[in-house]
């Protein structure tokens, strides 16, 4: 048997493939756990900047929870937590920005995935949907992502009423940062790494718990924690090469050349 998740090193990107095409790229166990475990090594790995999740073929990025795996537990709690809802927090608690390729038809669970993303870019023929309700469900966790993402109106309609929306459509919506053309996804996320290259790994690490923390506070609150955040930031040792870079007119250590 093919493995379920393929995983590649180019350069300093980890980039793993959902490698169940022949069923949509569904997420059974055996799945669900390499995502959790490749993405907390990725974690802690500092030789990587960044982590790219896409999937085989073109006609399906992931259609969510494998049905036929469901009595199994794909819809059940393991040792208190869902093995999806595990994949969706290890995405979001990864240091390294997590970037969703989605080069076809993104569901249910999928589209928690793609929620928790850091950020994302989709083929311009790619639908998105929440097609729960019309097998007895409800996207319960993946809308528990899709809250901070998206307008409640639109996450209402698509849980709803179950059906896919395009990828212009979810761009307006949120979902996802840009879309292209199959053949030019490739190059937007080649630009999309070239440009984090440049920037401070340490500054994006601290900037991405910070934005994952605050979105829960109130306002008073955010700006409280903000101001301890930038605190511990600027007396670290990127901000001052970065300063020193600033003033020198030279690229900061960390920055990688085009």
């Amino acid at each position: 048997m093919a493995d379920e998740l393929l995983r590649e090193t180019r350069k300093d990107v980890l980039w793993l493939t959902l490698n169940r095409p022949e069923v949509h790229n569904a997420l059974n166990a055996a799945m669900t756990d390499a995502l959790t475990d490749a993405i907390r090594a990725a974690s802690v790995d500092r030789n990587l900047r960044a982590v790219v999740i896409t999937a085989a073929g073109d006609r399906s990025f992931c259609s969510g929870a494998d049905l036929k795996e469901s009595a199994g537990g794909m819809f059940l709690s393991r040792d208190g937590t869902n093995p999806i809802a595990d994949v969706m927090r290890a995405i979001e608690r990864c240091e390294k920005p997590v970037i969703a390729r989605i080069n076809g038809r993104v569901l249910a669970g999928g589209l928690g995935l793609v929620a928790a993303c850091d950020l994302a870019y989709a083929a311009d023929h790619a639908e998105f949907g929440l097609p729960e309700v019309r097998v007895g469900l409800f996207p319960a966790m993946v809308a528990a992502k899709l809250l901070a993402k998206m307008p409640l109106g639109g996450l209402q309609e698509m849980a709803y009423l179950g059906q896919p929306v395009s990828a212009a459509e979810a761009k307006r919506l949120g979902l996802v940062n840009r879309t292209a053309p199959a053949a030019e996804l490739d190059g937007v996320i080649g630009d999309v790494l070239a440009k984090l290259r440049q920037n401070a790994p340490g500054a994006i690490a601290a900037g991405k718990s910070a934005l994952l923390a605050m979105r829960d506070m109130s306002s008073d609150e955010r700006l409280a924690f903000a101001e301890g955040v930038i605190a511990t930031i600027s007396g670290s040792d990127e901000a001052r090469e970065g300063r020193q870079a600033f003033a020198e007119k030279r690229l900061p250590g960390w920055a990688v050349e085009a």
